[in-house]
């Protein structure tokens, strides 16, 4: 099978750049505020995924480090629930376990949110290197 790879001399890559030369310096301009949003979108993305990623981590180790901190969690989690009225006195236990269960998924959907705003905004500057190489 014939491969499909551009050709040095290949004329539909030879037509997408005159239509670049095309350009006006108004649309130059444009195009040129537009990257800078795009390149400031990236760092903010990425930036804010790493500070999520990072938060997570913390709390996680802090965890590890005071396994009783989670009295806190599981006390308010009693409170705004309303499942106390539920809950047969002396039986927090249960809601101990619960909060757990609620703090490593809420540390897992951290980590994935940060994740996926890094893979983001590295996604957009991979896009802009691309354009580069062209």
């Amino acid at each position: 099978m014939p491969s499909v790879r551009a050709q040095p001399n290949d004329p539909v890559r030879e037509a997408v750049m005159e239509i670049d030369d095309d350009y006006s310096n108004d649309e130059r301009g444009v195009r040129l505020i537009w990257r800078g949003f795009v390149q400031v979108l990236a760092a903010l993305l990425i930036i804010l995924g790493i500070w999520a990623l990072g938060g997570a981590i913390y709390a996680a180790w802090g965890l590890f480090r005071d396994p009783d901190s989670i009295a806190r969690f599981a006390r308010y989690f009693l409170e705004t629930t309303k499942i106390a009225q539920l809950v047969p006195t002396g039986a927090e236990g249960l809601a101990h376990y619960v909060s757990w269960i609620a703090i490593v998924l809420l540390l897992l959907v951290l980590g994935k949110l940060g994740a996926w705003a890094i893979e983001g905004g590295t996604r957009l500057v991979a896009i802009r290197w691309q354009r580069r190489d062209r």
